[in-house]
Parts: structure tokens; sequence; C-alpha cells
């Protein structure tokens, strides 16, 4: 049933979602007060300086988004690659170029839940003739899980389940490709993390990226996405490594987070302030081993 309405919602045309959206937003608000407290708690702790009024406002607005995104990504699988070349200007565009020495070597592209992060994975598969590849969570629901993965997958993507990162690796080592990686959930206690001063917290963030960079030689960039006014946005790519051999993975994981701190307090009302991101403590967790990554790779023959 609920596979079969986003079907339906993707037909809708945009204008027709973004009314949808205006009425969900208030709802989400209001009504159902969707998540009220962790993100009032969250957007508090995050910008100390704003009163409450503030908050409210700044709340309201994300509610907006949330609204607007979850519907723009419903919408975009029914949207043609001519569609997000128009809806998405990108600065630097030539970065990926130059780091991938024109498509002979892979690059990772890190990101986090900023503006419309499945919109920009079909901006770049309109920009880019390497092969794309993205790491991802499977979703609790399945029904969103199977939309999700068709709609990230439909201009030819490569879906990679997290767990099998590294053995996708091996197998497309000689491949050059475009690897999306979101650093910005909130890793589990038993996962191996770096820890970052990031939001005037202590967080966890997965060092996969920087372990597979480290591992691989694969350069890194940093996609930072901000809405520049309804159905609009606007993405700057950054060099966070050209070379990763010279810096350790957790100054790889740093300039991450620094980068997408950076982006945050731009454009706040972007990103995905409804996330549990905060929910362990610095001594849960433990940093990760690029020996581990490289030993696994190095150790298995490509096919």
């Amino acid at each position: 049933m609920i596979y079969g309405l986003y079907l339906l919602l993707a037909r809708l045309p945009i204008s027709a979602l973004y009314a949808l959206s205006t009425f969900a937003s208030w709802n989400l608000a209001f009504i159902f007060r969707y998540r009220h407290q962790i993100i009032s708690d969250n957007l508090s702790q995050s910008f100390p300086d704003l009163d409450p009024r503030e908050i409210n406002a700044l709340r309201r607005r994300f509610y907006r988004n949330l609204s607007d995104t979850t519907l723009e990504i419903i919408g975009g699988t029914r949207k043609p690659l001519a569609f997000f070349e128009q809806r998405i200007a990108v600065d630097n565009l030539a970065l990926i170029h130059q780091l991938s020495a024109n498509g002979s070597q892979s690059v990772i592209v890190m990101l986090g839940h900023q503006g419309n992060w499945e919109w920009m994975l079909h901006r770049a598969a309109a920009e880019y003739d390497m092969p794309m590849a993205f790491v991802y969570k499977t979703l609790h629901n399945a029904a969103a899980d199977r939309f999700s993965l068709e709609a990230r997958c439909r201009f030819g993507a490569e879906a990679i389940e997290m767990r099998n990162t590294a053995r996708n690796m091996i197998r497309h080592r000689r491949t050059p490709r475009i690897i999306y990686m979101l650093g910005d959930q909130s890793p589990g206690q038993r996962e191996r993390v770096h820890w970052a001063r990031f939001l005037n917290r202590d967080t966890p963030f997965f060092s996969g990226a920087a372990v597979l960079a480290k591992a691989t030689g694969y350069p890194v960039v940093f996609a930072a996405c901000e809405r520049t006014k309804r159905g609009y946005y606007r993405v700057t790519l950054s060099e966070i490594t050209a070379d990763p051999s010279l810096i350790t993975e957790q100054e790889i994981t740093q300039r991450y987070a620094e980068r997408l701190e950076e982006a945050i307090k731009k454009s706040p009302e972007d990103w995905l302030w409804s996330n549990r991101r905060w929910k362990y403590q610095p001594e849960a967790a433990t940093e990760t081993s690029t020996e581990d990554a490289t030993s696994e790779i190095q150790s298995k023959p490509s096919d």
C-alpha cells in the first residue's frame, strides 16, 4: 500500500506536490508535532545564541523544507535528467574532472542530509560520464527502502549496502567511479567512529569513507547543498584531500565534519534536524583502523 502511494504521488505535477507539502508541513508542525522535542533540543544546543522565538521560526522552516524534500524526492522519480540540470546549479564542477584525472581514477564524494541529497545524485549523472555508486543503509520500512533504491538507481547508479562496501571496492577496484557517501548519520554503539566537536557537542562520525580513502588512495570531495528558493538548489564542491596518503583517516573525517558544520550554519533549515544525532557518549565508541580495511582490500584479488 505504501509503495503504491509513492507511485501515485510521483505522477502528480511538481506544483501539486508543493501544495501538498505546504499542508503536510503545517500538520507536522502543529498537529502531529513530529519529533518536536528532538528538533527543538538539537537546534537549541547547536545555536545557543538564538532565543526561543528564533528557534521556533527555524523549526517551522525546517518542517517546510523536510516536507518539500520528501515530496521532491518522490516527484523526481519521473523527471528527466534535464529537469535536475535546470534545478541545481553546481559550483566548481571541474573539481571532479580534475581529481579523477578526467575519469581515469575513482573519487569519493562525501555529503550530508542537506538540501536535497537525492537530487544531487541525479544532477551528477547529468554532468559526469563516469559510473556512479552510492553507499546506503537499508531502511526499516521495506516499501520505503524499495522505492528509495529504485529512485536512486534510475540513471544507472549502483547501490552498495554499507556492510558490503569493502567487498564492492575489491570487485570494482579497476573501474573508475564516483562513489557517494552520506557521512552524517548517527552510528550505532558497536560501529567504529571518529569523534569530532560538531555544532557545540562531541559527535560520532562514521569513519568508513576515510578508511576506504586511505586504503584505496581515492581523492575525497565534499559536496554542500543549499536551497536557493523552493525547488532550486546550489551545490558547492570542495576538496577534502587529493592524496589521502598524506593525512590520517581522522584528519579526513575531521575535515568533513568541519565543512558540514560550515554548510549547516550557512543554511541551518536545510539540514535533517529530526535525526537522533547525539544518542551516544564518546566513551561508547572506538576509532577505526585503516590497516583493517587496507588488509581486507589488498588480501583479496580483483574480479
